[in-house]
Parts: C-alpha cells; structure tokens; sequence
C-alpha cells in the first residue's frame, strides 16, 4: 500500500503537477490521521471492554460477599436485641429479695444466661482488601459505590467498638460477679447459689450497664443503622443485573 501511494505521488511529479502533488499529499496525510484515530478509538473500545469486564467480576465478589455479610449481621443483632429484651425483663424484677418467689427463680433462671450475648459483627472484607492492595477503586465506575466501599472499613470500625465495649462488659465485669455467686447454669434449685447476691446494689448496677452497652449498640449510637444502610447500599448497587 505504502508503494502505492509513493509510485503515485512521484507520477504527479515527473508529469510536474505540483498542485494535484501538494493537494494529494494533504489528502494522503488526512487519511494516515483518519488511520491513526480510528486505531486509537478502537484500542479504546478494547481498553473499555477489558475494564468493563473487570469490574463485573469485582461487583460479582463484592455482592456475593455483602449479602453473607448482611446475614452475619441479622444474626448478631437478633443476638444483642434478645439480651437487651432480656436484661428488661430481669430489671422489671427489681428489688429482688433475699428470698425470691420460686416465679421469679424460674423466670432468672431463663432470662440470666441470654443477658450475656457478648457477639461481634466481623465481616469478610476481601473484596475491599483486595481493592486497597491493587490500588483499583477506579475501576468501580460508580461513583456512590465507590464511596462506600472506600468508607465501609472505617465505619465498621467505629460500630465494632461499641460492640467491643459491651463484650469487655460482660467478661471483665459481668460474669465475674455472677459466676462467685451462681452455678453455670443458672439453677437456681441448687442451694450454693448465693441468693442474696441478688439483691445487692452491684448485681442490679451491673444488669443496668449491660442493658445500657446493649442498647448503644442497637439503638442510641446510630452506628448500626448506618452500618445497615451502608450494607444494604452497597448490595444493591453491586448487582451486576441492575448495572
């Protein structure tokens, strides 16, 4: 092709037509640019394709893993709303008595054990991992999306530490205190269980500070709402489907 081109323009010459010479050599150079652009856009259609195909494989871990993430989640907070239920009801019993009626003995030894609930919400965040180790957020062409994921390890962070809060509550504090006056499991038929332990100012601070870490936890920070939207933003703009 190139011979063909250069056995034309030196026709024009010997024959001494400079000015078809000079207009074909212009239109020759506007075909090589026309050339060169068409390769370039085509190099970027391949370009785009390739990232277009990238990013649905990342959307297609990134939901799969935010939906098990969502049950994780669930479970956890069904978990610290029965223990707050719980520690309710144990601080509608108060003052207790040193000798408590058998109806009450019966609804502690059912309460007590569920007031614990020292569970955490640990998500798996490969997805986001391997997006920081590869510096390849860019590639989440959403940009809502983006900022999600880019925020989700800082949020779960500031929400983890409220759970962390009540979950030292119980192992420091809490259960030390039940466990020097009641069997394991909470029998209350067994004559060693110290029921005056009941009654102390400790023993109702102590169910009252669980009640208080569980209800910052499901209620009063905001954490976990905003953990849940964020959660479920971000599974809904992931689905490759709707994209």
């Amino acid at each position: 092709m190139i011979k063909f081109f250069r056995k034309i323009r030196q026709n024009l010459l010997n024959e001494g037509k400079t000015s078809k010479y000079f207009k074909y050599a212009i239109g020759e150079i506007i075909l090589v640019v026309i050339g060169i652009l068409i390769a370039l856009q085509i190099n970027n259609w391949n370009e785009n394709r390739k990232d277009f195909s990238k990013e649905k494989a990342i959307l297609v871990n990134i939901h799969k893993e935010f939906k098990k993430n969502k049950k994780q989640l669930d479970s956890v907070v069904y978990r610290h709303k029965l223990s707050l239920d719980y520690c309710n009801k144990v601080i509608a019993l108060f003052p207790i008595t040193s000798k408590p009626d058998p109806e009450v003995l019966d609804s502690l030894t059912v309460l007590m054990w569920d007031t614990y609930a020292g569970v955490t919400f640990n998500p798996s965040q490969s997805s986001i991992t391997a997006l920081t180790n590869t510096s390849s957020f860019e590639v989440i062409t959403n940009e809502k999306l983006r900022d999600l994921l880019i925020s989700w390890e800082d949020l779960i962070e500031d929400y983890q530490e409220e759970e962390i809060r009540s979950r030292n509550h119980v192992w420091e504090q809490y259960d030390p205190y039940i466990s020097k006056h009641f069997d394991f499991n909470f029998n209350f038929n067994d004559p060693r269980n110290d029921f005056d332990a009941l009654q102390t100012l400790e023993f109702e601070y102590l169910v009252k500070s669980r009640q208080d870490l569980l209800d910052q936890i499901v209620n009063s920070s905001g954490e976990l709402q905003q953990v849940q939207k964020t959660l479920n933003d971000i599974i809904i703009l992931s689905n490759p489907k709707i994209k």
